[in-house]
């Protein structure tokens, strides 16, 4: 495996996820690499491809963005739909009304937030590779 093949390796296999110390041992399996050569290697094509790396990882970060997105919004229409029909969560055991009911709404929001951000730094990422 030449330099541009190990290269083209890496970025693939970082752009499906797959955990760095499995992508070091092929590395070293398959180049006369040792461990801490292709450990800096991949940190360098790491740096050196961001952009490439971020538009193969895009679909599935979006994809888990929407779910949670969703996931938060059926919790947060849930959970108000509970309050109204007057069903007290308590949380933690703690003897304070609607604290729960409280808490998994805000959970729903964040969720909801954090889906939306997730999403757009990935469009923003992609946008400007």
């Amino acid at each position: 495996m030449n330099q541009q093949e190990a290269t083209d390796f890496v970025i693939q296999e970082l752009g499906k996820h797959h955990q760095k110390n499995d992508i070091i041992q092929k590395l070293c399996e398959s180049t006369s690499m040792n461990w801490n050569q292709a450990e800096k290697f991949i940190l360098h094509v790491e740096a050196q491809h961001r952009e490439s790396i971020a538009a193969k990882q895009g679909p599935l970060i979006t994809l888990m963005g929407v779910g949670t997105i969703l996931i938060g919004f059926a919790l947060s229409v849930f959970i108000i739909y509970e309050t109204l029909q007057g069903v007290i969560i308590f949380f933690l055991r703690l003897p304070i009304p609607y604290l729960g009911n409280i808490i998994f709404f805000l959970a729903g929001i964040g969720m909801i937030v954090g889906g939306l951000r997730g999403i757009r730094d990935t469009l923003v990422q992609l946008w400007n590779s």
